[in-house]
């Protein structure tokens, strides 16, 4: 086993029967994370102390998206997305669980296993909905431009939603799809491998990695320099590669169950993971790199 480095603090039993997924807010001074039994809480990133907790959701969390320092949304698998807005928060039903979830063009998008790409505004009214060809198992955006995945493709949209490009996953099903910085790229994990697609070319890269089973969360550094990789089978390891090279640079100690999101704060100083072990923990990129 590769010698690797430890988190800078541990919140452990975060969320009972597993933690399932993190968001930093804008500014990286807090994480927004949420529960396998639907709870939401909030924590300080630097004092490393819970500030507020909810329990909005009776299924496990599994999206967050973060629009500023006072408006967020969460979607679990009850069906039900809820929107946290300068302490207001708005709660809406809908007929099947949510996937992902993340802001476009000033609206709220939620991704649904029941095939249904579905557009909201601030207040969450319903303001369109399009059925796709299957269920859909991520959303990410970069200006104006939307991906989303399906377990065999990856339609990239346009502000006005219209498909613009249509990318062959080669039979890979993407998991936790990730645009790069500069919105030319988009990445996901896959069992054992990490995906890469180049949106101009359609060009698509399969990239053998040290995890020893799905690559469940994946994240790129906001200088695009770097992405980071959460496991779920066997290994549950983070390992951060360099997105030119694809060479391991650095490398975490696994959770003690499998992981589930993992994502790069804003300035790229923190990293946050959520696991099935319950915790949430938290490192700090800008201490030395410290393998053991």
């Amino acid at each position: 086993m590769a010698p690797s480095d430890k988190a800078v603090h541990i919140f452990n039993g975060a969320h009972e029967f597993g933690s399932t997924a993190v968001a930093f807010n804008p500014a990286g001074t807090h994480v927004v994370s949420g529960g396998h039994q639907g709870d939401v809480k909030l924590w300080d990133v630097r004092r490393h102390k819970l500030l507020a907790e909810a329990k909005p959701h009776e299924g496990a969390v599994r999206a967050i998206a973060v629009a500023s320092q006072s408006l967020f949304a969460t979607g679990a698998d009850d069906g039900r997305i809820v929107i946290w807005n300068s302490g207001r928060i708005l709660s809406h039903p809908t007929s099947t669980l949510v996937t992902s979830l993340v802001w476009f063009q000033g609206k709220l998008v939620s991704g649904h296993e029941d095939k249904f790409l579905r557009i909201w505004d601030t207040s969450l009214a319903e303001i369109d909905k399009l059925e796709l060809e299957d269920g859909i198992n991520g959303l990410t955006t970069s200006g104006n431009q939307l991906a989303v995945a399906l377990p065999n493709r990856i339609i990239v949209m346009g502000a006005d939603f219209k498909t613009r490009k249509v990318l062959d996953t080669e039979g890979a099903t993407p998991h936790d799809l990730q645009f790069s910085p500069d919105g030319k790229r988009l990445a996901a994990g896959g069992w054992f491998k990490l995906h890469v697609w180049d949106i101009a070319s359609g060009q698509h890269q399969s990239i053998p990695t040290e995890h020893g089973g799905l690559l469940t969360s994946v994240s790129f550094s906001p200088d695009g320099k770097h992405i980071v990789s959460l496991g779920r089978h066997t290994d549950s390891a983070i390992r951060i590669m360099d997105t030119q090279t694809f060479n391991v640079e650095r490398r975490y100690q696994a959770h003690e169950l499998c992981g589930a999101m993992i994502r790069y704060s804003p300035d790229g100083r923190w990293l946050v993971s959520a696991s099935d072990d319950e915790s949430i923990r938290l490192y700090d990129l800008s201490q030395p790199y410290q393998p053991r």
